[in-house]
């Protein structure tokens, strides 16, 4: 279970209290901000600049700035927050300020002081927040051929609590499987290698996690793909820490093919803490290279290419790290942009009337997050009354809420590294009309991934738009290509739009194909952002295959050949899809027909009144043989049609017991049975921003058809932790109740009150269920999980005691 934010219940922290003095060789531009740890007042020094904290109990950090000159007002800012956090300061602009750290990582807090002066002081406070939960560390992903038998799971690697030594208890657990599996179980389950039997090609899924005495690490899905014909290839390749200025090479040399086809090898680099990005180096390689002048984190994607398939692509990252024996510290660098507002996507200029935007764009060399430290209004039309004010949204930027005069506005924006300042301008020009967006380039996609050599790829992007109506100019290139290629990708009028939003590309080897795409409207504006994608061209192909159709469930779906008990007519829920396998993995499109129907019945989620009243969802609403035409293809083969034949009863011949669910407004559903609503571990559907203070429940009935029946094994259960304060119940439902020939019984599933957040979990689960003794495959599974939405949350920690 995850930890649950704004609680520091069982967390250590080891706090490195970090001055914010300039390096030997740098020059400050203004006077320091002195900030001290408050509280804890337990922590105890380590050496200069650095204490240790260990905390069992909830306690706010504070910080002041008392020993700091004197000051007019004060500036706080949280500058970094750890992945996850909800960390908030609780004021902003008072001498003392305190916080929760809520998740292990960095905190980085940022301090101006105005002292009347015109240099305002700045300084910042670093804390390192360190949990003591073990961690769970295995491949997520593993692709392995069928007739492998059996493939093995690795958890050795995970680690121990920090600073604890000591063995772990490793826990794996079997919790998806293929529709066509029936042996698939997991050897060896409570140790670090454990060994899974296959039976069925398929995606099969297993949990994964570790704990040592009563702390647990998070849960990790492995997920297992057995493949028929060619093995997908698997992309490998280490993250990697690094130095500022240094060559990085990348290494793919562990990536793998089951069948040891050669391997084709396509990186990109796709995000970092400046753009544009470093050049790499040899990217269809197994060993990249670039060179980072810019500390912080580097995305780079990687997948490779057996001649057939196409790996998942992974993320690769790179962590850039300034050189510990550099003697200066480098200003920031960046510009202020000055943007329209939402509608509009203007840059430099926008309508009158309406918001701009000045924004800081930029970064500083040695990865230290930049603060804010002043902005100023220096130009604005003869009587405007605009002023700039804060943009609590943005850290680094202000605005004017409103433009009221047409003309020019300049600001200027000073931001700090907590060493050195730089200040830059930027201009808006209120006009009456003519105002120009930005276009968007949209999402670019393949419309087939996957083609014959000799056949086109066709890349579109449909989401492309200019919000003023203006022409748009699409920049096509062909970024990548096989070695040897003599491809070129070429515009092709859109069907729908008319316009050039659409690109083929005439494949002439095999190998992969990237489309790029960058947008510009007729008055010389680029869209903010590029968009590309890939495909592939291979030598053959083998075609998809339904192998079979199953009736599906709120969550999952029934095993083939499996059914309901009985389906009639008006019964909402009964839908189904086809299980479709492609041999080369290729994406495949499905799609189905009603081709015979018994006379007057529709298969519909707009029953008339007279056929099905008040029935919601896709029914059947006449008794007799309703078939459906089942067809796929991977857009190269398609596969074998396949019929799925469908027998609705009518309401006469009605066997067992029926459920029905019911609403406030009497409007009611008549279920299939065996009914399962079973959501994922922890999922919440609607999770709420407020505490449930009160029970809530839903309606239910059910009526005995064709004779006697008794209700059996009733169970009731909290899901993660079974406190009882916090266990369901049934209502109108007991173990043994016997509902006669005829009778309709209605009963409630009760779901108590959720008042406060315990430290374990943010979600808390309820199960109810039971069976017919009689038939027992007419059962009933009802779980739900509420859950703090984390979204403006009033949800408060629970108090000892306060569950039981």
């Amino acid at each position: 279970m995850k930890p649950m934010f704004g609680l520091l219940a069982s967390l250590a922290l080891s706090l490195l209290l970090v001055a914010c003095g300039g390096d030997s060789g740098s020059k400050s531009t203004s006077p320091k901000a002195v900030i001290s740890l408050l509280t804890p007042s337990q922590a105890v020094m380590l050496k200069d600049n650095q204490a240790g904290l260990s905390l069992q109990d909830a306690i706010p950090v504070q910080l002041t700035a008392a020993d700091s000159i004197k000051a007019e007002s004060y500036a706080w800012q949280l500058l970094q927050l750890p992945e996850g956090s909800l960390a908030q300061l609780d004021e902003s602009n008072t001498q003392t300020v305190e916080f929760i750290a809520d998740t292990e990582g960095d905190y980085v807090v940022g301090l101006t002081i105005n002292s009347g002066s015109d240099n305002p002081a700045s300084g910042r406070f670093i804390f390192t927040a360190t949990s003591p939960r073990p961690v769970a560390i295995t491949d997520r992903e593993i692709n392995v051929a069928m007739g492998s038998g059996t493939v093995g799971l690795d958890g050795s690697k995970s680690t121990m609590p920090l600073g604890i030594s000591g063995e772990l208890t490793y826990h794996w657990r079997l919790i998806e499987r293929p529709l066509l599996s029936s042996e698939s179980r997991l050897l060896y389950e409570n140790t670090s290698r454990p060994t899974l039997m296959l039976d069925a090609v398929g995606e099969y899924k297993v949990e994964f996690y570790v704990s040592y005495n009563d702390k647990q690490s998070d849960v990790s899905d492995i997920l297992v793909s057995v493949f028929q014909g060619n093995v997908q290839p698997v992309a490998k390749a280490d993250n990697i820490e690094a130095i500022m200025g240094e060559k990085i090479v990348l290494d793919a040399g562990n990536s793998s093919d089951a069948e040891g086809a050669p391997l084709e090898y396509r990186w990109r680099l796709v995000n970092g803490p400046l753009t544009p990005l470093p050049v790499l180096n040899n990217p269809t390689t197994a060993r990249p290279d670039f060179t980072a002048d810019i500390a912080g984190n580097y995305t780079l994607k990687l997948f490779v290419f057996d001649g057939q398939r196409a790996s998942e692509e992974i993320d690769v990252q790179v962590s850039v790290k300034p050189d510990p024996l550099a003697s200066t510290n480098l200003p920031p660098a960046g510009e202020l942009i000055a943007s329209g507002y939402y509608p509009s996507n203007s840059i430099g200029d926008q309508e009158v009337g309406l918001r701009a935007d000045f924004k800081f764009v930029g970064y500083d060399p040695e990865g230290k997050e930049l603060q804010f430290v002043r902005a100023e209004l220096l130009e604005k039309p003869a009587g405007s009354k605009a002023e700039l004010v804060d943009n609590k949204y943005l850290p680094l930027g202000h605005k004017i809420q409103k433009l009221d005069i047409e003309g020019t506005y300049r600001v200027s924006m000073t931001v700090s590294d907590g060493v050195n300042e730089i200040t830059r301008e930027a201009t808006m020009n209120a006009k009456i009309g003519g105002v120009n967006n930005r276009p968007s380039s949209g999402y670019v996609e393949a419309d087939s991934q996957a083609v014959l050599v000799g056949q086109p790829l066709l890349f579109t992007s449909a989401s492309a738009e200019d919000i003023d109506g203006d022409p748009m100019i699409f920049e096509w290139s062909l970024i990548d290509k096989p070695t040897g290629s003599n491809a070129i990708i070429q515009p092709v009028t859109d069907p729908d739009e008319g316009d050039y939003r659409r690109a083929k590309v005439l494949t002439d080897l095999p190998g992969v194909y990237r489309a790029h795409l960058i947008v510009k409207d007729d008055r010389g504006l680029y869209s903010s952002y590029d968009s590309e994608a890939f495909g592939y061209a291979k030598i053959s192909n083998q075609a998809p295959v339904i192998s079979s159709v199953v009736w599906k469930r709120s969550w999952s779906a029934m095993q083939p050949g499996e059914t309901y008990f009985q389906m009639l007519t008006c019964m909402s829920g009964l839908s189904h899809r086809a299980v479709v396998n492609d041999p080369d993995g290729d994406k495949v499109f499905s799609r189905y027909e009603l081709v015979s129907t018994p006379e007057g019945g529709k298969y519909t989620s707009s029953p008339s009144t007279s056929d099905c009243p008040d029935a919601r969802g896709t029914v059947f609403t006449r008794p007799g043989t309703y078939v459906f035409r089942y067809s796929a293809t991977d857009v190269i083969n398609p596969a074998p049609d396949y019929d799925f034949v469908v027998d609705i009863e009518p309401l006469e011949n009605a066997r067992g017991v029926r459920l029905r669910s019911l609403n406030d407004d009497n409007e009611s559903l008549w279920r299939p049975m065996p009914y399962e609503y079973k959501p994922p571990y922890g999922f919440v559907f609607a999770p709420t921003s407020k505490p449930i203070t009160s029970e809530t429940s839903i309606r239910w009935s059910l009526t005995a058809a064709d004779a006697d029946y008794t209700v059996e094994n009733v169970v009731v259960k909290h899901l993660n932790g079974g406190l009882a304060s916090l266990t369901p119940r049934f209502e109108g439902l007991t173990e043994g109740r016997v509902i006669k020939q005829g009778e309709t019984v209605e009963f409630l599933t009760i779901f108590p009150a959720v008042p406060c957040q315990r430290n374990d979990d943010k979600k808390e689960g309820f199960h109810l269920s039971f069976n017919i003794k009689d038939q027992p495959k007419l059962s009933f599974v009802y779980e739900h999980w509420v859950g703090d939405s984390g979204f403006m949350s009033t949800w408060e920690q629970c108090q000892p005691g306060q569950l039981d």
